[in-house]
């Protein structure tokens, strides 16, 4: 499925999506962000609670060289705001 991110930190993202999903499923996750030449890869993440469209998700493991980009991507975030 494809979704929105709202919100994103180190340990996990809020989604928009028309996709279900429920609390305690895991899958594989990819977060095309802007800059970036391919998407982010989350190898899994697991939904921690889901209000509608809405859903918050862990990032529950990720390879090291990704976790880098994301943190390069969260510090480009803030010096954005």
């Amino acid at each position: 499925g494809q979704g929105r991110t709202l919100d994103i930190s180190a340990g996990g993202c809020k989604i928009e999506s028309d996709m279900p999903v429920t609390v305690g499923e895991s899958f594989e996750c990819r977060l095309h962000v802007p800059g970036l030449d391919w998407p982010l890869r989350i190898d899994e993440v697991t939904v921690r609670w889901v209000e509608g469209k809405l859903s918050g998700i862990a990032f529950t493991r990720m390879r090291q060289d990704e976790a880098v980009k994301l943190t390069r991507v969260l510090g480009e975030l803030e010096q954005n705001d």
